[in-house]
């Protein structure tokens, strides 16, 4: 004698409630991915009358996320933009967004940098392709930069060629300004 097994069927209603928490899900993470963005957050500030409501102290997280981004993207214009022709503004500048350790180093070889310059016919722009905050505080923030630049100089025969740089700044506040305490190339 055989024996049956009997029919095992799917629990559909099981299989139904995972898939509407998974999209639940991933809807959350798309609308929280959204809201971190300027743009995003924005939108919601015209959508909600009355703003986004958060707290005051997000307020000021935020604020302070932004005013260190700009710093730090300003600071790395600066350090990108070489021009052999009239070294010295570009070199104030990115001495005007430096304090501490890496206003020392930058200041010790500026004679170097500017001699290097004007031997190899260097000119470069560069532009920042992501930015990101890593750790923040009222003082103190880890910014890590992706940026580009077009270089042109002796050994590039006239054209321009990209270059690809990845940095971590050190970024402290003095005097209510952000500045970079410390910059450094990763991989």
């Amino acid at each position: 004698m055989s024996r049956l097994r009997p029919k095992v069927r799917p629990s559909w209603g099981l299989l139904t409630a995972v898939l509407a928490v998974l999209a639940v899900g991933i809807a959350a993470a798309i609308a929280i991915t959204a809201l971190r963005s300027d743009e995003g957050r924005a939108a919601l500030d015209r959508a909600v009358p009355g703003g986004s409501g958060g707290s005051s102290a997000d307020q000021e997280l935020t604020e302070t996320h932004r005013e260190v981004s700009e710093a730090a993207r300003e600071l790395t214009l600066a350090f990108l933009e070489v021009d052999y022709r009239d070294m010295e503004p570009l070199t104030e500048e990115v001495l005007a967004h430096a304090t501490g350790e890496f206003e020392e180093q930058y200041s010790a070889n500026v004679e170097q940098l500017v001699e290097a310059a004007k031997r190899n016919k260097s000119v470069s722009t560069g532009k920042v392709v992501a930015l990101g905050v890593g750790d923040l505080d009222a003082d103190s923030a880890l910014v890590y930069v992706a940026a580009d630049s077009e270089v042109e100089n002796v050994t590039t025969e006239g054209s321009k060629q990209p270059r690809y740089y990845r940095l971590q700044l050190d970024m402290v506040r003095e005097d209510g300004e952000w500045l970079a305490s410390s910059v450094q190339f990763v991989g």
